[in-house]
């Protein structure tokens, strides 16, 4: 009763636990605030820890099923990249090219009518007077008529020893408006004055931004610093700065940077005619980026056509590609070292970064609110859970396993069609793992409470039926019904000699101590040839073997089992001389052939049994031996099913006999235990088979007669010799019919 209440209570306190783990996991992955300050991560409690992994977990996992196999049909539509690739360097010449280069490309991107340009790259030292003054002029030229814009690159540094103290005026052309949170913004960067532009290239035609970025802790850069406080005044990075210099004439964007009000967050507010918009960004000014994808996603041109295009004006193709769209100019090639893992691929290109994060500015491609991901992850969540509960109420191990996978399949589908699609970051690993977990745990319930059940049946059967009777019934339970199939096995029947003296003899404690060592000796023996008990009568074991399991040498296996039983007699009476019981002495009886094997009874009590002539037959031979005075006979059907393997075995020809309720004789043989006086007289042996089959067979009774008497007065005992050496001396007085062939009938069981 205790163990069914435990089990009772286990299977809802699991589930419970298991809903309430999944439910605290997915409010922590929502409730983290992921920074990237290394500074941030070095003296974490666990509760931190916790907190991360479990946002990194589902990070990871977002990564791998929308990154990876979510497919762009359309390419970015404002945005095109200028590749710096290894071919670019082979056809222009080493990297750094002179900035004559870079303002020959400017100008014929004018030409194609640009209108922004980004530079993914930086100029901080001065090359010559003529080269920087031939960059600036290009510069200059392509922001005249307020018709473009160049985006110039810079970088940030943490050391205050390489940091500008003031920035520069130029770069406060480049500012965003804003107003400061309660607390700055975590001004972990200034100016690197290391990284800055050349003193000739600083302008105020240009706008700037940083290209610092930082991965999250596993390595994996999701997030980008959108802006950057300094001094009360909020710069933009290189994507931020080419997204607000797209729309800088005022009229199609505004753009508003302001602290909320007891938070460490800002809001990136992104008003125009037609909308208005607000991004959250955390206490750094970062957001995570919803990665649009990697150079397969965005329109891509090789610098050196743009560089080596000498007739700009006439280039309709490159025109249509450039013209009123925002440019990019980066590098992919190998030897520059700038490949960073990101969520599209473990080495991408770091302009891609600022590609992405233009694309998501221009084309408002962001997550979705926490409120609307929490939601919806509670919520595929809980149905989850509750949906295997039903599954498992209905008690069906294939309805549970399918609907299983049925849920993690839809679950899945679901976010990668839908949700994923549409900016929602589904906590799908925790909602996923719930359905698996619980699943796992009704399973590992079931799986225990069907081996305790499994061990209860091998227990109680295992005292009656032999082993492999109880495996069956175990692997296959619809066994366990009335009804019995065809097959051909070799049975046993052995019966103790004058056990009725025996019992008289003995206290019913002592009987049953007797009984006890002799069945356990023989049934041990049985199970050890493989061969399976079907009842005990009393004094009487019956036996088979080749059902249930199938043993092709069943016939070999069941002559040796019983063999080994008579053998087993001298060390049995041994121990009943010790407690002073009389000894022992048996019959046994083998025969092959087919018949009904199964379970045979009622629906309620039944017994795995045989049934048919044949087991008749090993019955009738039991108990033949006794007029024979011998202890193992097997029929000539078990002798044929031995084949070459009868060899293995001392036999000796006793009769042709016609049992009650047969018409058809059967030989009959002994089989000779080690112990026998026949198995130590091979000549005897011999003289008795010559005997038999070449002169008593044969009608050469006199010469027969001669034989057996030879034969009694070495062992003069001998039934079987005995009563042919009888038949023999009838036969002399009345000879038998022509048609007789030595068959013995017997009239009586």
């Amino acid at each position: 009763m205790k163990e069914e209440s435990l089990n009772y209570w286990l299977r809802p306190a699991g589930a419970l636990l298991i809903t309430l783990v999944g439910f605290l996991l997915i409010a922590l992955s929502v409730s983290v605030r992921e920074s990237r300050s290394n500074t941030d991560h070095k003296s974490r409690s666990f509760k931190d820890a916790l907190l991360f992994s479990s946002s990194f977990t589902e990070n990871w996992f977002y990564d791998l099923r929308t990154a990876r196999f979510y497919d762009h049909k359309e390419k970015s539509p404002n945005l095109v990249v200028l590749e710096i690739s290894d071919a670019s360097l082979n056809e222009i010449g080493r990297w750094p090219w002179t900035r004559s280069i870079h303002g020959k490309i400017l100008d014929n991107l004018k030409t194609y009518g640009a209108k922004v340009v980004m530079f993914d790259a930086l100029f901080p030292e001065p090359e010559s007077p003529q080269a920087d003054q031939a960059f600036a002029d290009a510069i200059i030229n392509f922001s005249s008529d307020n018709q473009g814009v160049v985006v110039l690159g810079y970088g940030l540094t943490q050391d205050p020893s390489q940091s500008l103290e003031n920035a520069p005026d130029e770069l406060q052309l480049s500012a965003i408006s804003g107003r400061p949170g309660s607390t700055p913004m975590r001004g972990r960067y200034a100016i690197d004055r290391l990284n800055f532009a050349a003193p000739g290239l600083i302008l105020f035609e240009s706008n700037y931004g940083f290209i610092s970025a930082e991965a999250d802790i596993d390595g994996v850069f999701r997030h980008m610093q959108l802006v950057n406080e300094i001094d009360s005044t909020f710069f933009p990075s290189l994507g931020f700065s080419g997204f607000n210099s797209f729309y800088s004439n005022g009229k199609d964007r505004k753009l508003l940077v302001e602290g909320i009000p007891n938070s460490a967050d800002y809001n990136l507010k992104i008003s125009s005619e037609k909308e208005e918009r607000t991004i959250r960004l955390n206490p750094h000014g970062e957001l995570k980026v919803r990665f649009f994808g990697g150079p397969e996603s965005f329109h891509k041109v090789a610098i050196e056509d743009v560089y080596l295009d000498k007739n700009p004006s006439e280039n309709e193709n490159l025109k249509g590609i450039f013209g009123g769209r925002a440019v990019l100019i980066g590098s992919s090639a190998f030897g520059a070292h700038d490949l960073r893992h990101t969520p599209v691929s473990p080495q991408t290109p770091g302009m891609y970064m600022h590609a992405n994060l233009f694309h998501a500015l221009d084309t408002n491609t962001f997550f979705r609110s926490e409120d609307e991901n929490m939601l919806y992850s509670f919520l595929l969540y809980f149905l989850g859970i509750i949906s295997v509960m039903i599954f498992a109420r209905l008690k069906d191990p294939m309805i549970e396993s399918l609907g299983a996978l049925f849920l993690v399949s839809i679950i899945f589908a679901v976010d990668y069609f839908y949700f994923a699609p549409e900016g929602y970051f589904i906590r799908l690993f925790f909602c996923l793992n719930g359905v698996i977990a619980l699943y796992a745990w009704f399973t590992l319930l079931n799986v225990f409470k069907e081996a305790k059940e499994k061990k209860k049946i091998r227990d109680a059967f295992s005292r009656y039926v032999a082993p492999e009777i109880v495996k069956e019934m175990l692997s296959n339970p619809d066994k366990l019904k009335v009804g019995g199939e065809k097959k051909e096995i070799t049975m046993i029947f052995s019966d103790v000699r004058d056990f009725t003296t025996i019992s008289e003899r003995l206290t019913p404690q002592e009987l049953s101590t007797l009984l006890n060592i002799y069945m356990g000796k023989m049934t041990d023996i049985l199970f050890e040839t493989g061969g399976t008990l079907d009842k005990y009568i009393g004094d009487a074991l019956v036996g088979f073997w080749g059902a249930p399991l199938d043993i092709k040498d069943h016939a070999y296996q069941a002559v040796r089992g019983a063999k080994l039983m008579l053998e087993a007699l001298p060390d049995i009476n041994k121990e009943f001389q010790k407690r002073k019981f009389p000894q022992v002495n048996v019959g046994i009886g083998l025969n092959t052939g087919e018949v009904s094997v199964g379970n045979m009874g009622s629906d309620s009590i039944f017994q795995y049994t045989a049934l048919g002539d044949h087991m008749n037959l090993a019955s009738r031979l039991e108990g033949l031996t006794k007029y024979y005075g011998v202890n193992l006979m097997i029929s000539q059907f078990t002798h044929e099913k031995m084949g070459n393997r009868v060899n293995e075995f001392l036999l000796r020809p006793l009769d042709q006999v016609q049992v009650k309720g047969k018409s058809e004789a059967v030989k009959i043989y002994e089989v000779i235990p080690n112990w026998s006086p026949w198995a130590k007289q091979d000549a005897l042996l011999e003289g008795f088979r010559d005997a038999y089959e070449t002169k008593f067979l044969k009608r050469k009774f006199t010469e027969a007669i001669k034989e057996f008497e030879k034969i009694l007065t070495t062992l003069p005992e001998d039934k079987t010799t005995k009563k042919l050496l009888d038949e023999a001396k009838g036969y002399l007085t009345n000879p038998p019919p022509e048609d007789w062939t030595g068959v013995t009938i017997y009239t009586t069981k």
